[in-house]
């Protein structure tokens, strides 16, 4: 197979190199190299909740000063990988950015939805996610924002932070928005108007980048790896979509829940005993089990895990750290976990034995610690493995190992100080909607859904999948299942 590799231009091995790209880094730079993987998002839709001053600001200077200031504070928003599908990968400094090539503004045709579906923002986001970083390769960073204004509202927008995931974890997009939320006050509260005359900036050439992954948990190597269930759950018939193949095509389309919905459906988690991460998995499984023929059994599922709690980091800097800093278990739900016997003697959806399986397994993991102290890991092999890109290439053609992906980033908590600027009369901007998504991965889970409670208490589950993997009709059928398993909060 010959590799989608980015045209290395001279300049880009003239460019200050910063340091080598961990494993977990390398991974995601790998699989962007290959065209196996293109990018994350994180999208917030903003509101400025009044204005005091006669004159409206003109947002597109509001928005290069905030994301100016953005990228000061974080320096991996600097920086590219060279030379991605290699052993020898690393970051080196832009020493320039230009704001107005990272920037893409869009103005809706429609009306900003508060309904169940927003289905021009997915089109924005399915499109974005078949771009990943190889155009202008050198010249602009690894990252970029989508503006996409309201109808008729100047001051009222959703940005769509897109970037590699070698920047950064999924958790990466919310420290983003909390940091250009910061921007946005800041500028919007200085005494004269924002003016943005020269959108280029120069990098700091003294910025170091925060170490990789390896060097800020031990990731030690379970001598005792635990396959609890996989034996058993291997003899029945399972699903995966369609073998592993290029090239690669996503599709996606989000599910929104009213904050009503989802503080029920956090409440009936809770007094199950489970996480909102367990109860969605048991939606999730009980939906696929009802779109997919009465002779798969069993279902394999992928959960990320945040690792940032075990970081060589104070807790402070670590809920902060842009980075790749997440690892992965896998649950095998059984059909009878998910559909039990009505009082009719018919079949219903009864998941709450998925939910406490999913918790079960969350807990072995976390419990399972090492001497050091930190939970044994699933990436941690890959340090043993010289050429990613060799082994990445030869899953090609070959049944991948999971039915569905369900990662979960939780409530979007926006600190206090950062959601007002001044006195309680001044002009601040609110973030309220969100949406977590991204592209699918060649040798991914057939269905992916990436999940977020935005700052306004609405669930968005993003869904994507890659073309020919699975149906779109299929997809529809298990959107429908999970809609209906929420909002009934049915297990």
């Amino acid at each position: 197979m010959t590799r989608n590799i980015p045209d290395q231009k001279p300049k880009t091995h003239q460019l200050p190199i910063l340091r080598i790209l961990g494993k977990s880094e390398q991974l995601s730079a790998v699989s962007h190299a290959l065209g196996f993987f293109k990018n994350v998002g994180m999208s917030a839709h903003y509101t400025l909740s009044s204005t005091t001053t006669t004159q409206p600001p003109n947002l597109q200077s509001v928005v290069y000063a905030a994301l100016a200031d953005v990228v000061k504070r974080h320096a991996i928003l600097s920086a590219i990988p060279i030379n991605e599908a290699t052993p020898e990968a690393y970051f080196a400094r832009l020493e320039v950015i230009d704001l107005e090539k990272c920037v893409v503004w869009k103005t809706r045709v429609g009306d900003a939805t508060r309904g169940e579906e927003d289905l021009e923002l997915d089109g924005i986001l399915e499109g974005q996610h078949n771009v990943g970083f190889t155009s202008d390769y050198g010249d602009v960073p690894f990252w970029r924002l989508v503006i996409l204004q309201d109808a008729g509202a100047e001051l009222s927008f959703t940005a769509s932070f897109i970037f590699h995931h070698s920047l950064g974890d999924g958790a990466t997009g919310s420290i983003f928005h909390r940091s250009f939320l910061q921007g946005l006050n800041t500028a919007i509260s200085l005494p004269s108007p924002v003016t943005q005359n020269n959108t280029c900036i120069p990098t700091d050439p003294t910025i170091q980048l925060l170490s990789p992954l390896e060097t800020l948990h031990s990731l030690p190597i379970n001598p005792n790896p635990h396959s609890h269930r996989a034996n058993s759950a291997s003899e029945l018939a399972e699903w995966f979509g369609t073998p592993i193949h290029t090239p690669l095509k996503t599709h996606y389309k989000t599910l929104y829940f009213s904050p009503p919905t989802t503080a029920a459906f956090a409440e009936r988690c809770k007094d199950s005993g489970v996480t909102v991460t367990s109860g969605l998995t048991a939606v999730l499984s009980g939906a696929l089990f009802s779109a997919l023929p009465d002779t798969v059994e069993a279902l394999t599922g992928i959960i990320p895990i945040n690792l940032r709690p075990w970081l060589s980091l104070p807790a402070t800097e670590a809920d902060v750290a842009m980075g790749s800093f997440i690892d992965a278990i896998k649950v095998h739900v059984r059909r009878e976990e998910c559909v039990g016997a009505g009082d009719d003697g018919t079949s219903m959806m009864s998941g709450l034995p998925a939910a406490r399986h999913a918790a079960e397994e969350i807990k072995r993991y976390l419990a399972n610690a090492s001497p050091t102290g930190e939970p044994y890991t699933s990436i941690a092999p890959f340090k043993l493995i010289p050429d990613v890109a060799a082994v990445f290439t030869s899953l090609l053609g070959t049944t991948r190992d999971a039915a569905f992906e369900i990662s979960n980033l939780g409530r979007f908590p926006p600190p206090a100080d950062h959601t007002r600027s001044g006195d309680d009369d001044a002009a601040h901007w609110r973030i309220g909607r969100m949406v977590f998504s991204r592209s699918a991965v060649v040798f991914g889970a057939a269905v992916t859904t990436s999940v977020v409670t935005g700052a306004d208490g609405g669930l968005s589950v993003g869904f994507c999948w890659q073309d020919s993997v699975v149906e779109s009709s299929v997809v529809e059928q298990i959107m429908k299942g999970c809609r209906e398993g929420v909002e009934g909060c049915g297990f």
